[in-house]
């Protein structure tokens, strides 16, 4: 009989310990994540009426294209923007880019048509 209650014991402490680092990391991630820097793309660009940006300033977002949503997760190396869509229909894609007074231009670079793109920021 006590070696079963020493053995419930000793399962209740592991039970807390493990719940107690649970919560710990859960705690640490949260504020790795809130203090995080954003970067300069934080906030909706605008190209045209129909189609819109949206950057977390963590590397998510996701573009609207006549209210369809393509979400995408994004990188910047330098001065190159790097789409990688969740959608398998839509294609990655790679821009040079600038952002100046809330202007931002994207070059078409790998897995684009090429061109020129000037969006405008909506909101931050």
């Amino acid at each position: 009989m006590q070696h079963k209650e020493k053995k419930w014991k000793t399962s209740k402490i592991i039970l807390r310990i493990v719940l107690v680092i649970i919560t710990i990391t859960s705690i640490v991630i949260t504020i790795i994540d809130i203090l995080k820097p954003t970067d300069a793309l934080k906030g909706t660009f605008v190209y045209n009426e129909s189609v819109k940006y949206e950057f977390n300033g963590k590397g998510k977002g996701a573009l609207y294209d006549n209210e369809t949503e393509y979400r995408y997760t994004y990188s910047i190396e330098g001065n190159i923007l790097n789409l990688k869509f969740k959608n398998e229909s839509v294609r990655d894609a790679s821009y040079t880019f600038t952002i100046e007074n809330n202007i931002l231009t994207l070059i078409g670079g790998e897995g684009t048509v090429g061109g020129e793109y000037i969006l405008e920021r909506q909101s931050q």
